[in-house]
């Protein structure tokens, strides 16, 4: 049997996600998106809901004969609400790689990223969590991008920059060899490290 994907959200960036999980030969359940009614149509595929109903998806057992997700992927474009709705999801939000990309067997993605078509990611470059890279983006050897990031088409970083966390480059930048760039950040109390816990407080550059 495909695997069942449940996709968080419902804007223009959920049609690339599910395009990428289709072409896995997976299937695509339904979106959960605060902003539409449920049963309406997104790619051919029904709004179940509201967001809230992704913990009661993983927390209570489904009705007998209803499809269970095996998979769940954030496409929320607001980095702050990915990353709140990505720790909801800890341990069930896998990667989707777009299988027309490159991605080096040394490269590291951690759960909820997403890698879209035409996608170069080199050796030793590490995706921290719920980074969205789009069409055409490349990240060179050894470069880092920060948690709940995003690079829009075409952008590149080159060997050995870093990207640090809800930061974005916007289509067509370049980030040189060895850059580092940071938004500006607040750590949230509690929070063990700019990993985890964190909001933007000021523009993403």
């Amino acid at each position: 049997m495909p695997q069942r994907w449940l996709i968080l959200g419902s804007g223009g960036h959920v049609r690339s996600v599910a395009d990428a999980i289709r072409e896995h030969g997976a299937a695509v359940l339904g979106f959960l998106d605060d902003s539409r009614p449920a049963d309406e149509l997104v790619a051919d595929v029904p709004v179940l809901g509201p967001l809230r109903l992704a913990w009661d998806v993983m927390t209570q057992p489904c009705a007998e004969g209803a499809p269970t997700p095996d998979r769940f992927v954030m496409a929320i474009g607001n980095p702050v609400r990915r990353q709140r709705w990505q720790h909801v999801l800890e341990g069930a939000g896998a990667p989707v790689v777009h299988p027309r990309t490159r991605v080096s067997q040394s490269a590291q993605l951690a759960p909820g990223c997403v890698v879209l078509t035409g996608a170069v990611i080199n050796a030793d470059a590490r995706l921290k969590r719920g980074v969205i890279f789009n069409s055409g983006a490349v990240v060179d050897h050894d470069a880092i991008c920060g948690v709940y990031r995003q690079l829009a088409v075409k952008t590149a970083m080159a060997g050995g920059s870093c990207h640090g966390p809800l930061a974005s480059l916007a289509a067509g930048e370049v980030l040189g060899c060895g850059e580092h760039r940071f938004a500006d950040l607040v750590l949230a109390p509690g929070a063990a490290d700019l990993g985890e816990g964190v909001s933007c407080c000021g523009p993403a550059g």
